[in-house]
């Protein structure tokens, strides 16, 4: 556990308690946030691993708290490292908020989910046996998640309308693109004006563009954390809890250097076009990339290539369900 203060937060920001989780992929670590008073609040959950519930329930002992003391859980988007704990929490007694779009997609219909994933794996340039091991993939984290963030145990929340919990008031802004119903939460604290960004406001780097994973809307990711950094844009923000890296101060910058860092993944993205093309997107993410060891490393490909098409840069022909991009030629 992590106080904010050694961040370099006022004695403002003291009743912030910070819960880091070690995880197992880039950037191998998560953050949770309590949110300490009367009624606790905790935002997000860390992931779903036995060292996880040691975590969590260490880290609450540090400020005086158990499970049973923290009044509710409110979530900012479905991935696996920020919900693993949910379960612990509601047993403990916790009530779990989440946004209501994520609860609806959580009741989505397996064979719906295997056909997004077929045709735009496809798309990408996986091939036999690769497609189908993306739709077990696939369908194991709809049912995993399913089962840490039941939909039926959880209150729903609105995008861009307050909502009250434990006696707190957040507003919750929808921010694609790392997550497709990804909420970033601000709220008042101690004179402060907030932000809990989860994973779509980092400051050190850029999250991943994952949006969808590999399923319709993939093309979109890009786009779609663009228009994350139009919402967040002009906001007065004193400081920022994300769930990964640093607590930060440097909001404006922030939004400014994930607005660069989307514009270098274009770029990148447009000279392996032009570089290996007419190609597949998991021929041009090994072009920019080398090896791909992550899914992410696919999925900011295929975000890009979307903008770029979006962008009237680029092209393709689709031959047996495959995408082969090149240059969009210029007119003579």
């Amino acid at each position: 556990m992590d106080d904010s203060t050694e961040h370099g937060a006022t004695a403002a920001t003291t009743q912030v308690s910070r819960l880091d989780f070690d995880i197992e992929w880039p950037p191998k670590h998560a953050a949770a946030y309590l949110v300490d008073g009367a009624a606790p609040v905790l935002i997000d959950c860390g992931d779903p691993q036995e060292r996880a519930e040691t975590t969590i329930r260490d880290g609450l002992a540090e400020t005086g708290n158990a499970p049973e003391d923290v009044a509710a859980v409110v979530v900012t988007h479905p991935h696996s490292d920020h919900i693993g704990q949910v379960p612990l929490m509601r047993e403990a007694g916790a009530t779990v908020y989440a946004p209501r779009p994520v609860l609806e997609q959580l009741e989505r219909d397996e064979e719906d989910l295997a056909e997004g994933v077929r045709d735009v794996g496809r798309s990408a340039g996986y091939r036999g046996e690769a497609i189908e091991r993306e739709v077990e993939r696939a369908q194991s984290s709809l049912r995993r998640n399913r089962r840490l963030l039941a939909p039926d145990d959880a209150v729903a929340f609105e995008f861009g309308e307050p909502f009250s919990v434990a006696g707190g008031e957040f507003e919750a802004v929808h921010t694609p693109g790392h997550q497709i119903h990804h909420a970033g939460l601000l709220t008042d604290l101690d004179g402060e004006r907030v932000l809990f960004s989860g994973d779509a406001l980092i400051e050190p780097f850029r999250p991943g563009a994952i949006h969808v994973g590999i399923d319709y809307g993939a093309y979109d990711a890009v786009d779609a954390f663009h228009r994350s950094m139009d919402r967040l844009e002009g906001r007065s923000v004193d400081r920022v809890y994300p769930g990964h890296g640093p607590v930060f101060t440097g909001y404006d910058g922030a939004i400014e250097s994930t607005r660069a860092a989307l514009e270098a993944l274009t770029g990148d993205t447009f000279e392996a076009v032009t570089g290996v093309g007419p190609a597949t997107p998991m021929e041009i993410t090994r072009y920019r990339s080398g090896e791909v060891r992550y899914p992410a490393q696919l999925l900011d490909t295929l975000g890009a290539l979307g903008t770029l098409e979006g962008r009237g840069r680029i092209q393709y022909k689709e031959r047996d369900g495959v995408r082969y991009y090149s240059v969009m030629k210029a007119s003579p």
